[in-house]
């Protein structure tokens, strides 16, 4: 994965609408350095300035990211060796790791991150149908990745209060996901009630975003290594 400026502290995200929110005309985004000043606007322009920066500050809350990432890595492990063959069920794209490992300062900020994260949970299908298929186990066409993970393990009797709910709560993120703005039309009333289920406050303060964020990237963290024991049992019958 190759890194740019977004996963510094002195990187910051201008999203700014004219004339106003309540009458949307114009939306303009760009990332602007808090010590020099720089404004960039494609992510080339991020990464050539990283390569050079000597002023670099990396986040501090990258380490529950980095978490995140080897228990993807290890998720990918297991299913290879459960298929015999390299496999990636989850892609990771650099620009998804960036706004999970960004400081969450808004409400904005916070849908972001829940949107990157849920993405994480866009596996391969057809992988996970090929694991069904090796453990001769049925599913249904419109079946999609943490159904197919449910059937799996509830078929194989692996089923434990810790991988279900952890599960339970892949599938709530992904249910806020579907709520929050712009992923779909949003629902901010039922938002909340998930966000609330979650254990997170809504409405926040703003300097309560961030805890909101470590929250869900913790939890987030549990329930992917959680998965992953699970899968590398799988890969040891």
């Amino acid at each position: 994965m190759e890194v740019d400026c977004r996963f510094c502290e002195n990187c910051r995200l201008v999203d700014e609408e004219f004339p106003s929110a309540n009458e949307l005309i114009l939306v303009k985004r760009w990332y602007e350095c808090s010590v020099t000043k720089e404004v960039f606007l494609t992510l080339d322009e991020l990464r050539k300035a990283y390569a050079k920066c000597s002023h670099r500050a990396p986040k501090v809350g990258y380490e529950l990211p980095s978490r995140i990432l080897d228990e993807v890595d290890g998720i990918n492990l297991a299913i290879s060796n459960i298929l015999r063959q390299k496999v990636k069920v989850i892609e990771v794209k650099s620009e998804t790791m960036a706004y999970i490992a960004s400081p969450c300062h808004s409400r904005v900020d916070f849908e972001t991150k829940v949107g990157a994260l849920a993405t994480l949970l866009e596996m391969n299908i057809s992988i996970l149908r090929k694991v069904l298929d090796k453990f001769g186990k049925s599913y249904e066409k419109d079946e999609k990745s943490l159904k197919l993970l449910n059937r799996l393990f509830s078929e194989k009797n692996m089923m434990t209060p810790e991988l279900s709910a952890s599960l339970s709560f892949l599938e709530q993120l992904v249910r806020l996901r579907n709520k929050l703005p712009p992923y779909h039309t949003p629902s901010m009333e039922e938002a909340r009630e998930i966000m609330k289920s979650l254990g997170i406050a809504s409405p926040a303060e703003a300097g309560e975003w961030q805890n909101n964020s470590e929250i869900l990237l913790k939890k987030f963290l549990n329930a992917l290594r959680e998965l992953r024991i699970a899968l590398t049992r799988l890969a040891m019958m």
